[in-house]
């Protein structure tokens, strides 16, 4: 199993825990429990990405599953907004997150083919392809992939992940993300490109015959060929056959 060193673990108990996280998320929390995991987003005031995480509920506890990078960040803003929630939030230094494909823990909710998550207090071995398998299966990830304050998650097919509840209450940022919705106005989408390139830079741009078409997102090598999620624009001059990446051609896989 691969141990996800990247991620790590915040805690929300007390009796308020679900309706306070509930009017600051993008997907329902009462779908948490022991048995089922939800992946879901948090955004600005505007609609625009902040933060995504794993949640679930083990009957005392909400368990956040986050990147370690933004942990402290997403602690901070939870305490600015609990005002006077009886909740307590905290941080878990203990509990590691492993996807495996052994059928333990929770199925992953974005896609049943990225298999399961689980959470242990264990330490075990780096020796999957986690990332490979996520890159193509078009599934990007908040700090591979998103761009903070700026990225508009429906472009990057949040909802086919199961992270959004367009029937549940309000919560921040729901405005911008319901219109976008029920009006079709998605102009740009993920792909999953291979080109000869060993390393490319998060956001370096692609080209259709001289034009820009879109950026790169994470990437990883992979049988001498570079994969990677890309960000390409839905436009009728944009040709998938026909793009590049400082003159070398790119190849849409999927």
């Amino acid at each position: 199993m691969t141990l996800l060193k990247e991620r790590s673990i915040l805690e929300i108990s007390g009796v308020d825990r679900k309706k306070f996280l509930q009017g600051l998320i993008t997907n329902d929390v009462e779908k948490t429990s022991a048995e089922n995991l939800i992946y879901a987003a948090m955004l600005n005031a505007s609609g625009r990405f902040l933060y995504d995480f794993f949640i679930f509920d083990d009957g005392e506890k909400l368990t956040l599953d986050c990147f370690d990078a933004r942990r402290d960040e997403i602690f901070q803003k939870l305490n600015f907004y609990k005002l006077r929630s009886q909740v307590v939030i905290k941080k878990n230094d203990e509990l590691k997150i492993f996807p495996n494909e052994n059928g333990l823990g929770f199925l992953d909710p974005r896609n049943p083919k990225l298999g399961h998550r689980l959470y242990s207090n264990n330490q075990q071995p780096t020796t999957s392809n986690y990332h490979l398998n996520r890159i193509s299966l078009k599934i990007p990830e908040s700090e591979n992939d998103l761009t903070y304050e700026k990225s508009l998650i429906l472009e990057f097919g949040f909802d086919e992940l199961s992270a959004i509840d367009y029937n549940k209450g309000c919560y921040v940022g729901q405005e911008l993300t319901a219109r976008t919705h029920y009006r079709g106005e998605i102009r740009k989408k993920i792909f999953h490109i291979a080109l000869a390139a060993e390393k490319i830079e998060k956001n370096s741009e692609i080209y259709c015959e001289g034009k820009s078409a879109g950026i790169i997102l994470s990437s990883i090598f992979h049988e001498n060929k570079l994969h990677a999620l890309a960000l390409i624009k839905d436009a009728q001059d944009v040709d998938l056959t026909k793009l590049d990446f400082a003159g070398q051609k790119i190849s849409v896989i999927s």
